[in-house]
């Protein structure tokens, strides 16, 4: 007899993100999609309306995080859940101990395979009453900060980037880098006169930099604060920022306020 297929929700505020995981999810005639939300307040709502088997959630989500979503719906009404996360090193290791399993950013079908084969077995054994157990203390650990993202200038952001271009393989540092462009499936390394391909999301690759260097002043641009020159006023009110190279990467009004604050003057 057939077993019932396992209801999955998918979380993730990046559109090509939820994209491949519903593509992944559908493949596996064991799995059926319950829904997709694109942000954490909607995360909340289906979880306690749909009441899905699994939940797949990014950990970075804006004015929601999946740490929020976990404690609005509380550990008691949480389903089993599979990270997607850009966090790295030891924060991957509160993940390991106290959550069903984590995706880290980017990952291949072969690890989104196995993390989903680990899921079935839980859901299906005799510990599924313990998850909730393991969420809570995911949680405490993360109130704690041992599981929060790496502090501002720690030694848990990158420093380098492995580029692969032409068969070859090198390294950039980050500190070299001007500023980077969102492409699609990949992002631009704009290093002096020089352009890298990288395969990762802006949304990953933001989380890993040091914020204090980095700032991402749109949707589709982060710029080395110390390659700013200056910010100039641009057409309908906006304003631009200068680079030292002379480049103009335009600043979004969202993101004003808080380059504002961390420069700690207006604009």
């Amino acid at each position: 007899m057939m077993q019932e297929r396992l209801q999955v929700l998918i979380v993730d505020d990046e559109p090509l993100a939820r994209s491949g995981m519903l593509t992944l999810v559908e493949r596996d005639p064991e799995l059926e999609v319950a829904g997709e939300c694109s942000d954490g307040r909607a995360a909340v709502e289906a979880i306690l309306e749909l009441q899905p088997d699994l939940v797949l959630l990014d950990i970075q989500m804006p004015e929601m995080d999946g740490f929020e979503v976990l404690r609005a719906v509380g550990t008691d009404r949480m389903p089993p859940v599979v990270f997607v996360t850009a966090y790295d090193q030891f924060a991957v290791k509160a993940f390991e101990v106290n959550a069903l399993d984590y995706l880290l950013k980017p990952f291949d079908d072969e690890r989104f395979a196995h993390a989903i084969e680990r899921a079935k077995h839980s859901i299906r054994g005799p510990d599924v009453n313990m998850l909730s157990q393991r969420l809570l203390r995911l949680l405490e650990t993360a109130a704690s900060g041992r599981a929060a993202a790496p502090t501002r200038g720690g030694a848990n952001h990158l420093v380098r980037l492995v580029v692969k271009d032409a068969g070859k393989v090198f390294f950039v540092r980050t500190d070299e880098i001007d500023w980077i462009q969102a492409a699609s499936y990949y992002v631009k390394l704009h290093v002096e006169e020089k352009v890298h391909l990288l395969r990762e999301t802006m949304n990953s690759l933001e989380a890993k930099l040091d914020p204090a260097c980095f700032f991402r002043i749109s949707r589709s641009a982060i710029v080395n604060l110390d390659r700013v020159r200056e910010i100039q006023p641009y057409a309908g009110g906006s304003q631009v920022v200068l680079l030292h190279d002379g480049t103009k990467v335009k600043l979004s009004k969202s993101r004003r306020e808080e380059l504002e604050r961390i420069l700690g003057q207006e604009i």
